[in-house]
Order: C-alpha cells, then sequence, then structure tokens
C-alpha cells in the first residue's frame, strides 16, 4: 500500500512515516522543505497542502492517507501563536477529500485531539478551562472543522483523538473510548499514536468513528 501522510514532518508524522515503511508500505509526503524531512525511502514532494495542486500532485499513486497535521505556533506553550493560518488543517482537508473524491480513493485516517467537537465535555474542567482561554482554542477549531469536512465527505475516514501527547520512545498499550464508552488516561505516546493510525487502516477499523485513545 502506498500511504500519502500530511504532516510527515511533525513529531507524529515522522513517527507514522518511519512506521508504515517498516510494515512495508510506500510513502510519501508533503512538506515546505525537503531538506528537513530525513526519513529514507519517502516520496517527498516540496509545497503545502493548503495547496490544493500540491495534494493532487502528492497523492498521485496513492491508495489512501494519513493526516498528523497540526497548527504551527511560534514556541512551545499553551499561550504561544499560531503561525501558520488558522483554517490550515480544515482547508488541507478539504483539498485532499475533493482530490480522493476525484480519484476514487476511500480510506483515510486523522488525527484530531481528544476535547474536540462532542468529546468537548469530556475534558477535565481544568483542561476544559485552559482550552477556551490559551491558544489550543484556535487548534480545537480548526480540528472541529476538519472533522466536519470529513463528516460531509463519501470517505471511508477515521478521526483518531489522542489525550495529551508525550515523546516516550516504548510502545505502551492503547486504551479505546468510543461514543462514551470506554475510559481513557492522561497522555498517550505519539509512538502508540502511530501504531494505532496504521492498525486503523489496515485492519479497517472505526469506519465512520471517532475514537479517542491514550495509554492504559
Amino acid at each position: 500500500m502506498k500511504i500519502l501522510i500530511l504532516g510527515i514532518s511533525g513529531r507524529t508524522g515522522r513517527l507514522v512515516a518511519k512506521e508504515a515503511l517498516k510494515r512495508g508500505h510506500q510513502v510519501a509526503g508533503v512538506t515546505r522543505d525537503k531538506s528537513k524531512v530525513l526519513i529514507p525511502g519517502a516520496d517527498i514532494i516540496e509545497g503545502t497542502p493548503y495547496d490544493y495542486e500540491t495534494v493532487r500532485k502528492a497523492i498521485d499513486g496513492c491508495d489512501a492517507v494519513i493526516s498528523t497535521l497540526n497548527l504551527f505556533t511560534t514556541s512551545q506553550g499553551f499561550f504561544s501563536k499560531p503561525s501558520t493560518p488558522l483554517d490550515t488543517m480544515s482547508v488541507a482537508m478539504s483539498n485532499t477529500v475533493r482530490v480522493m473524491e476525484e480519484k476514487g480513493l476511500k480510506r483515510i485516517v486523522v488525527m484530531t485531539s481528544f476535547g474536540v467537537g462532542d468529546s468537548a465535555g469530556e475534558l477535565p474542567w481544568v483542561f476544559s478551562f485552559i482550552s477556551r482561554i490559551s491558544s489550543i482554542r484556535y487548534v480545537f477549531a480548526d480540528h472541529a472543522a476538519q472533522e466536519k469536512v470529513l463528516e460531509r465527505s463519501s470517505l471511508d475516514w477515521t478521526v483518531v483523538r489522542p489525550v495529551g501527547l508525550t515523546d516516550k520512545n516504548e510502545l505502551l498499550k492503547i486504551q479505546v473510548r468510543v461514543n462514551g464508552a470506554g475510559k481513557l488516561g492522561s497522555t498517550v505516546s505519539r509512538n502508540a499514536v502511530a501504531h494505532f493510525m496504521l492498525d486503523c487502516l489496515e485492519k479497517g477499523d472505526f469506519i465512520r468513528q471517532k475514537p479517542g485513545i491514550s495509554n492504559t
């Protein structure tokens, strides 16, 4: 299978790409600067998924899409300012859905965040408050918008909603919450998210569902 990975230059996207290659898949990705994505074996196209023509070029020959796109910020922290357009993810998703429907492709797995959309009421009150007053509100709003784009599409989509991401290298066991059923912890490793997204893609799990995930 050849997989287009949107967000391949990010911390989670890189892990998805490397794990996909280990599993024997082909990988394509989009980035503004090819020199910053050192993933041997990946087919990297310079550009941005904010541009329709770039997506159309990148998806050529692909069988499925995984997106780990997020808004870039000027620095780390809840109150850092976004350095990319506030509709980056939703525009990129609109472009991707359009191309996939034109080419007859169906399968896409997208990472958003637990606390987005109908999971907002399930956040602990402290984090819910922070998400309303900090720059996270912009991220959540665009995640919600891209989820709506998927819902309106004809694609076989899965939206993966991780809790707080960590950079632990080890693969830890996943807990899943779907439609209010199941308990979640407070964190999940990016490595575990990468494995879970690829598992969803390969097995056809959670089609047109939005599983929240954490480590056990």
